[in-house]
Order: C-alpha cells, then structure tokens, then sequence
C-alpha cells in the first residue's frame, strides 16, 4: 500500500458505530483514517491531506441527503474521491450516486478483505458499484494498479473499459473460482499453477474462459467483478477451493 500512504480516509455518517467499525477495520491494515465526522461542517473545520477519500456511511435514510452530501464535497474537495458505504443495497442507490459524482458504493455484507480491496482500488481511482448497478453513463476506464502481475499482451492492448451493466451471474467452475480468488488477490499465472498445482499454459486457458464467460477483458477487471460478486465466489473458505481444483481431487 505505499502508494496510497499519502491518503486520508474520512468518514462521514450519523450512526457512530457503523464509522468506528469501518474506521477500526481500515486502521488495523495500515489506512490512514481521520477522525469520524458528523456532518460535513465538521469535516470543513478540520485540515485534510491533499489526497482525500471521503466514505460516506448510508443507512436506510432519504438518499437524496446523501447525493446532497456529495454534490457538496465534490464543491468543496474536487479532487477527492467520494464513496458511499450502505447498510443495505438500495436498488436506485448506486445510480443515483454516480450520478451525483461518487465513484463508489460498497454494502456492508461483503467480507473484510473484499471491503478493503474495494478501498484501495477506489484509492487508485477505480469505479467500484454492485454488479446490479444500471450505469447512467458510458463505461468507465479502468487502471491496472501498480504492481498488480502483468497481464497478457492481449490484456494489455485493450481498451481496458468495463460496463456496470448488469449480467447474469455466469456458472464457474471450481478450478475457475479458485483461479478468480487467485486474481483478487493478484497472483500471478506462476504462482497460480504453483498453488492449484497445474502449468502455466493450463492457467492461461481457464483465465481466458474467466475473462469470457464474466465479460470483462483482462485480469484487473476481472478481479473487480470477483469482489463485486464476492458473495457468490466464496461458499466455502479459499483452502477449500484450491483443493477442489487440485487435479487430484478433480
């Protein structure tokens, strides 16, 4: 994470145990987090780093409240990048979140780990919203973050756009899971048949069949959708999963 050391991660919200959780969870893996704020008057009386991340915690109230919020932050903090964390999904919600210009909406239900990708990746300046989300706008431009393992030149000549449209959830799998678990957390294809067990040239193939059957065009967007569909990814731990799609236990 040393390219996001110069981040402050603010938290606004009403309801002080959901900020202090997500500021505990961001603080116990090295975030920079500022303290949790009200309201945004708060949040303007106090001196911020040049590289700000405003998490805004939604919990079920009037969401127009909040696309006031973020109009406001974005006035008054034009280069910070603006989140929404909810409770609960709210089906118009992330449009209407981009619209106002956030660039992410993360639900609560997702695992630590997966929360904290989608942190960093929003830091990067990624788009991250549900799989459901009915994008209002163009695809947007996605990064492959820095020392993410290279990609195929394939990968590498595309555009690299990914629509938030939404898809049915495509039927991977158990060596294709494994491998997508593999990508989130930015393994190589080395590592990856090292790990599962099988070639290199075998790895290539399955990620290929990944990439086509979710839709996406290289591994970073590729991971994106695994932590947006992290819920459908994990029924059982990643150990689990790797020895399923171990040839032996094939």
């Amino acid at each position: 994470m040393k390219e996001n050391r110069g981040f402050g991660i603010a938290i606004l919200g009403k309801y002080s145990l959901m900020r202090e959780g997500i500021s505990r969870v961001l603080q116990d893996k090295g975030f920079r987090t500022l303290p949790a704020f009200l309201s945004i008057d708060q949040l303007k009386a106090k001196s911020t780093p040049n590289k700000l991340l405003i998490l805004i915690v939604h919990a079920g109230d009037d969401f127009h409240l909040v696309m006031t919020d973020i109009g406001l932050l974005k006035e008054q903090y034009p280069d910070a990048h603006v989140a929404v964390v909810a409770e609960h999904y709210g089906l118009n919600e992330p449009a209407l979140a981009f619209k106002a210009g956030a660039i992410g909406y993360l639900v609560n239900a997702v695992s630590c780990d997966a929360f904290v990708k989608s942190i960093e990746l929003l830091m990067l300046g990624e788009a991250i919203f549900p799989p459901a989300f009915p994008s209002p706008a163009p695809a947007l431009k996605l990064r492959r973050p820095k020392g993410a393992p290279a990609v195929a030149q394939e990968d590498e000549n595309a555009e690299g756009c990914m629509s938030l449209e939404s898809a049915a959830a495509p039927l991977l799998s158990p060596r294709e899971t494994a491998i997508l678990l593999c990508l989130i957390d930015g393994d190589s294809n080395k590592s990856i048949a090292r790990k599962i067990g099988i070639t290199e040239a075998t790895v290539k193939a399955h990620v290929k069949a990944i990439l086509r059957k979710i839709r996406v065009q290289n591994r970073t967007q590729a991971a994106i959708w695994g932590m947006n569909n992290a819920l459908l990814l994990q029924p059982a731990n990643s150990n689990s999963l790797l020895r399923s799609a171990n040839p032996e236990n094939a």
